[in-house]
Parts: C-alpha cells; structure tokens; sequence
C-alpha cells in the first residue's frame, strides 16, 4: 500500500468524503468517524475530543464512556507533551498507544478546529483537538496508525490549523 492509496487493508475506501447533505461540520466530522471505525480493520470505536477533556464527537460510543475516555485521553496527551525526551526538549507526541488485555488505545494531536463554536473551551473561535481510536487486542497497529493519520488529513477542512505531520512543536518555539 502506497501513501497514495486511498483504501484501507480491507480495500475498502476510508478516506471517502462525507456526503455534502448530511449537515454541518460537527455531523460531517462524525461521519468520517464512523467511516473509519467500520473501514480499518480492527478497530471498535474513534472519538474526537478537545485538548480540555471534552467530546466533541464520536462514532456511537455510550455517553458516559465517550466523556470517561474524552477526559483520560485528554489527559494522556498532556503528560505525553510534557515528556522530556533525550534531547532535552518537550516534544508532543506523534502517537501515544496503550495496551491492555482487552483492547489497544490510540491518541493523537488532530488540529485546531472552528466547527465547535459553542463549547466551553472555545478561545478565539477555535479548540484544540485530539482523535482517540480503541480497536480489538488484534488490530494490525501500522494499518491503525496509518489510517489515524489519514482520518487527520481528513479532518483538515475543519480545522483552522490542521496537523502537520513531521513538524513537531518543541518548547523553543
């Protein structure tokens, strides 16, 4: 599979543009996010949560669940950014992934989006973001990985400052 590829492992198209009738942005995003979860091979359940701990959206995940998981991946990302790594520097994290006996878990930085107006952590129009994806204990991890970065692409149109993969913020900037 090429990076230009645009089907996932099972050949199934998961980098598929939302319809243009099914709503707003929010509707749209969650809509990708349903399209992973039953495209990549493996994987049970995506959220999209702010950098504060709150879900933004979500592939039907119970609701008491999705806000559990918003607010410990939330907090993942924020210990993994503030690592010290061998250089000496703070550095966010490409991917944070966790295993248990149960399932893997996924977390990565997914931009700045405007498509949240009205949630409390909104600055200036915009809110941080953060994609959490669990799959099954035997998902292929490079293919969830892959297709983690993909549904980032995908989100770009939302966002204000999408993702720039390989440029790593360090606390010098």
């Amino acid at each position: 599979m090429t990076p230009y590829d645009m089907t996932s492992a099972r050949g199934v198209d998961s980098a598929a543009a939302p319809p243009e009738d099914i709503g707003g942005p929010q509707q749209q995003m969650a809509w990708l996010l349903k399209q992973f979860t039953s495209s990549v091979p493996g994987v049970t359940d995506a959220l999209l949560l702010s950098r504060d701990g709150l879900k933004l959206v979500h592939s039907d995940i119970p609701k008491d669940w999705a806000d559990g998981l918003a607010a410990t991946f939330s907090g993942l990302a924020s210990l993994a950014q503030n690592i010290t790594g061998p250089t000496e520097k703070r550095m966010a994290p490409q991917q944070i992934m966790i295993e248990r006996e149960d399932a893997l878990f996924f977390i990565t930085s997914s931009g700045t989006s405007a498509a949240f107006e009205d949630h409390p952590g909104n600055t200036r129009g915009m809110v941080d973001t953060v994609l959490g994806v669990i799959t099954r204990v035997d998902a292929e991890v490079g293919t969830v990985g892959y297709e983690m970065g993909r549904l980032v692409d995908q989100f770009a149109p939302y966002m204000v400052t999408p993702v720039r993969h390989g440029a790593m913020p360090s606390d010098d900037a």
